[in-house]
């Protein structure tokens, strides 16, 4: 069997989903704390819960790979490592993690950074053949935040990440390619980097969003102390504002700034554009 936890969220259904055209969906098992919300994916289900570790174990029984999708809450660190003991309990034999682009350089600002370089190490000292998938910034999460509507509606982008650049994803493209390694097993071994063939800058996400939405958007280069109020000017929330803000200093200072095919090699299709992606979403875009 092949196995995908967190089966109930967004990354790990669109995963189940694109892994059930590359295989047998009897092959298929979703895994989630809450298994009835997985129930529409056509596959297999059973309760898994990180934080139980007898019952994790007894639920990996009988795969053969598993995806453990890396948890969003403070205590991760704890959770990944009892999801990595379980499997090797369990014996699996190819285990995926989802992880963040260039987890393992120190002095990396991404305050999540830590763990997920921490599982990481773990998973590579663990003995199990594992690959890591790291991740590079989604472009969902411009709309998730406020920034992209926010500045399709008062035709300003407010950026402080001046010429710095990111190799966006999307996350559908990102399941595809958790899918096509699962269903295939390769890359064993391998540490990832999973991200955009092209990196642009704020910029450039000021003219996709122009050419997908038909909204005039401009680009504003504002300094680093007035860039939080900008942005919550805009109405973007508090945290949301400081938090975008220190990402733009990341990405000025090139920590995001990775380009790579891995989208085209791995699934046989480009990854989306930022254009792409917003032309497709555009009504997340226009109120």
């Amino acid at each position: 069997m092949i196995a995908v936890s967190g089966a109930s969220g967004n990354l790990g259904s669109s995963t189940v989903r694109h892994l059930i055209q590359r295989t047998d969906a009897a092959r298929v098992l979703a895994l989630s704390r809450t298994p009835d919300k997985s129930a529409d994916l056509g596959v297999r289900t059973r309760h898994a819960d990180f934080d139980e570790p007898n019952a994790l174990t007894r639920a990996l029984d009988g795969v053969e790979r598993l995806l453990i999708v890396s948890i969003g809450t403070d205590d991760r660190l704890p959770k990944h490592t009892r999801a990595i003991d379980a499997a090797a309990k369990a014996g699996v034999g190819h285990v995926l993690f989802t992880s963040i682009t260039r987890a393992g350089d120190p002095g990396h600002p991404n305050p999540l950074v830590p763990d997920y370089g921490a599982t990481e190490r773990l998973l590579a000292e663990s003995g199990l053949p594992f690959t890591v998938l790291r991740f590079n910034v989604w472009v969902e999460m411009l709309t998730l935040v406020g920034v992209a509507p926010r500045a399709v509606a008062t035709g300003v982008l407010p950026s402080n990440s001046r010429d710095g650049r990111i190799g966006h994803i999307t996350r559908d493209d990102s399941a595809a390619v958790a899918a096509a390694v699962l269903a295939e097993g390769g890359s064993q071994g391998e540490i990832l980097e999973v991200t955009g063939p092209e990196a642009v800058t704020d910029a450039d996400v000021a003219a996709a969003l122009t050419e997908a939405t038909g909204r005039p958007v401009r680009y504003e280069e504002v300094a680093d102390a007035e860039h939080p109020q900008r942005l919550l000017d805009q109405g973007l929330p508090e945290h949301f504002a400081h938090a975008w803000s220190a990402a733009g200093i990341a990405k000025r200072d090139g920590w995001y700034d990775v380009t790579t095919h891995t989208v085209q090699r791995l699934t046989g299709r480009p990854a989306t554009t930022v254009t792409g992606h917003f032309a497709a979403h555009r009504a997340e875009l226009v109120s």
